[in-house]
């Protein structure tokens, strides 16, 4: 083919050696651009000189620390535990403090709970107790343990930060309605059943350990005096038999016989904590000159008053829940917490339909209250509204609280003046008688 298309005439000339056909415009359009190897070459030298800008470290260097990319330089003036940034101070004990701060890299907010440096070395067990407990357990009503830090001066244990306040600053405040108290208690029961199965037994139940954030969700706090069931590692060690430890307005029986407890003396604070939240009061009381071991001593010997002495009509059914919660023997009580939750949820369910919700922020109490009973026919006849309406004929029995056994009363005898000068008259009558029949 020649350039202008037309057939190459045989008589023709050969092209010249050496020099290269010109190309067809018809071929190239079918075949790749024979200048773009050519192009290519650029490219790559700007790559190469791109990658010589980065540094690359030698085969044998050893990888950059995660401390290097997750902590950032510390700021002048700002007072950091370790890594973490400190915002402000949320509680300061015997032992040590708990702090508000920030989680680097992560910008989450924690809380600390530092040892303080002159802690004698049972104080730094149960802070070791308390990491490995938690360690253990994973639950939504339960704090959780993010990090831990043991440097000798330094000796601190990172938490989830619950945003909110205690039960013991609700109760202060103010009379919690039935609906929250249900709530409060399911929460409570439901971190006391996980725990129990995992074999921990929290041994400090009381309000100020029971935290309500403000989304409403209920979180067990402070498992500093825990112990393992199973005996295992520092769990075992760190508080021995035969020492009495818990708070005395909260403490089981058995806790206070320095006995080995289970999960069922948790159940028995947590009941303490129920009559607390439907009375108005626990149980037991004592004052500061009667001291703590007459509170103790109540435990195991005074019965508790029934509810119902301080609450007058209050439902029958959650009385005798509370009251079981309470027995002094270990086996007359709820054996777990599923047991006390599911009864508990019985009666909330009859009294306070929806009261699972009443904790989530904007709920409506008002539509929890009990449903109301249908009214029923009332006979016109006397006869007919006693049998309709017993409890209008028979008043019901008033629960009255009674410690000791009744004791019948004895009836002193004595002998009045009147009754003596009677006497005298008879015998006197009786010796004239008598006189007058004997012959002279």
């Amino acid at each position: 083919m020649t350039d202008s298309g037309q057939p190459q005439d045989p008589s023709s000339k050969p092209p010249i050696p050496g020099r290269p056909p010109a190309p067809d415009p018809i071929q190239q359009q079918d075949q790749p651009h024979p200048e773009l190897p050519r192009d290519a070459a650029p490219y790559s030298a700007d790559v190469a000189a791109t990658m010589r800008l980065i540094p690359v470290p030698p085969p044998n260097a050893p990888p950059p620390s995660v401390a290097s990319i997750t902590t950032p330089p510390h700021v002048p003036g700002e007072h950091y535990i370790g890594k973490y940034r400190v915002q402000s101070e949320l509680g300061r004990g015997g032992m040590g403090a708990v702090y508000l701060a920030e989680q680097p890299g992560l910008g989450r907010e924690v809380a600390i709970k530092e040892l303080i440096q002159t802690a004698d070395p049972v104080a730094l067990k149960r802070f070791l107790q308390e990491a490995q407990v938690m360690a253990r357990a994973s639950h939504p009503n339960l704090v959780q343990v993010h990090d831990m830090e043991l440097m000798g001066n330094v000796n601190y244990l990172v938490m989830e930060f619950v945003r909110g306040r205690s039960l013991r600053a609700w109760i202060n405040e103010t009379q919690i309605p039935p609906p929250q108290v249900f709530a409060v208690m399911h929460g409570v029961l439901q971190a006391l059943d996980y725990a129990h199965r995992h074999a921990i037994v929290h041994r400090d139940m009381k309000p100020e350990n029971v935290l309500i954030s403000d989304d409403g969700m209920v979180k067990v706090a402070d498992f500093g005096i825990a112990r393992l069931m199973d005996d295992t590692g520092v769990g075992g060690t760190a508080t021995k038999t035969g020492t009495t430890v818990g708070t005395p307005q909260y403490m089981s029986p058995e806790q206070v016989a320095s006995s080995k407890v289970d999960g069922r003396s948790d159940l028995y604070s947590a009941g303490i904590m129920f009559y607390e939240l439907v009375v108005g009061q626990p149980p037991f009381t004592a004052s500061e000159a009667d001291g703590p071991f007459t509170l103790m001593a109540k435990h195991v010997q005074a019965p508790p008053k029934p509810p119902s002495v301080f609450r007058p009509g209050l439902n029958p059914d959650l009385e005798q829940v509370i009251l079981k919660s309470l027995s002094k023997r270990p086996e007359d009580r709820y054996q777990s917490g599923h047991e006390f939750d599911d009864a508990m949820s019985r009666v909330a369910d009859q009294m306070c339909p929806g009261w699972q919700r009443s904790l989530e922020p904007g709920a409506d109490l008002s539509r929890m209250a009990p449903l109301a009973a249908p009214p029923t026919a009332v006979p016109s006849t006397p006869i007919g509204m006693a049998v309709a309406q017993p409890q209008s004929a028979i008043p019901p029995a008033h629960v009255a609280y009674n410690p000791a056994p009744p004791v019948k009363p004895v009836a002193k005898k004595s002998m009045s003046c009147l009754s003596l000068l009677g006497t005298l008259v008879v015998l006197f009558a009786v010796a004239a008688l008598v006189g007058a029949a004997l012959p002279r």
